[in-house]
């Protein structure tokens, strides 16, 4: 008998690390204050604003005013843990309503990961819909 190899997962597929920090995981409601970066021409434009909540891979921000949709900006995270405000470079605005916008974070080392995945799992609450936790998955 000829035994075929069966691929897990067919050409071109993503990595099952890929599927795994997909946008699937509920966003962990927070209040902390936020200030980001943007440019207007070649002026540079800090811009305070409140985080409103935060998953693994963004968040969503209420500003003083709104950024370009698809821009990028450079988040400092006042994240509440005790530690130094969380600088994140590279954060792209994915929509924006008004004041209000949703950044999708660069790739993160593995310290930024980690203090964000506590700070998910610190906040984040029961679904009440699909009766689990957000997802969040340890490098």
């Amino acid at each position: 008998m000829k035994l075929r190899r069966l691929d897990p997962l067919p050409q071109g597929s993503p990595r099952p690390q890929a599927l795994l920090d997909r946008r699937d995981a509920e966003r962990a409601s927070i209040g902390c204050k936020v200030i980001y970066t943007d440019t207007e021409g070649a002026r540079i434009v800090r811009i305070e604003g409140t985080l409103q909540d935060i998953s693994k891979t963004g968040c969503k921000i209420l500003g003083k005013t709104q950024p370009v949709l698809g821009c990028d900006l450079t988040l400092l995270l006042y994240l509440e843990d005790g530690s130094a405000p969380l600088c994140l470079n590279g954060g792209h605005v994915s929509w924006v309503k008004g004041c209000m916008f949703a950044v999708r974070f660069p790739r993160l080392t593995p310290e930024e990961r980690k203090r964000l995945q506590e700070i998910v799992w610190r906040n984040v609450t029961l679904s009440k819909t699909s009766h689990h936790y957000a997802a969040f998955r340890v490098a």
